[in-house]
């Protein structure tokens, strides 16, 4: 499914984290699609009277899935969450939306077609990807998934230095 309008229609940037957005509800069947054909990973985690959780690993982070009848104490809100600012950008371009032109703040500069050439050299049971669905899929409460975010998106910032100064020298 296609977007003709802008990002902001559809997520909006959390105060959990520079690198988490909220899936807006207009939205959220589309981003479910999108990840539910994507050959990475899948986590799901359950705690007793806490909301289920089902992460999907996507690039630098991912998207979280929150599901919950009644809300926890403490716990995340239900609904739909996109880590990382490579992840937030391949989605939307996947999506046909308009993305920020520039960099947000805090986020590295990425080439669309780069992302997309990670995503799809990534291989389906590549350990680090399941390794990062299930980290994921333990964020049931803001300040795990704010930790969490700023772990994926110091290694990913870090990472993308070390290249971009490798492709500079």
């Amino acid at each position: 499914m296609a977007y003709s309008h802008e990002w902001t229609g559809s997520f909006a940037r959390s105060a959990l984290a520079p690198a988490v957005f909220v899936v807006g509800p207009g939205c959220r069947q589309a981003v479910r699609e999108w990840v539910g054909t994507q050959p990475g990973p899948t986590a799901t985690a359950r705690e007793p009277h806490g909301p289920v959780l089902t992460a999907w690993a996507v690039l630098d982070g991912g998207v979280l899935a929150v599901a919950s009848r009644q809300p926890a104490d403490g716990a995340l809100d239900a609904g739909l969450y996109v880590v990382g600012y490579g992840a937030f950008r391949l989605l939307t371009a996947e999506l046909g939306m308009a993305a920020p032109a520039r960099p947000l703040p805090g986020e590295p500069l990425y080439d669309l077609d780069d992302l997309r050439a990670a995503h799809r050299a990534r291989p389906p049971g590549c350990p680090d990807a399941r390794e990062q669905a299930e980290l994921l899929a333990t964020c049931g409460d803001p300040g795990t998934l704010r930790r969490v975010a700023t772990v994926l998106t110091t290694l990913t910032t870090a990472a993308t230095t070390v290249r971009s100064r490798t492709l500079a020298g």
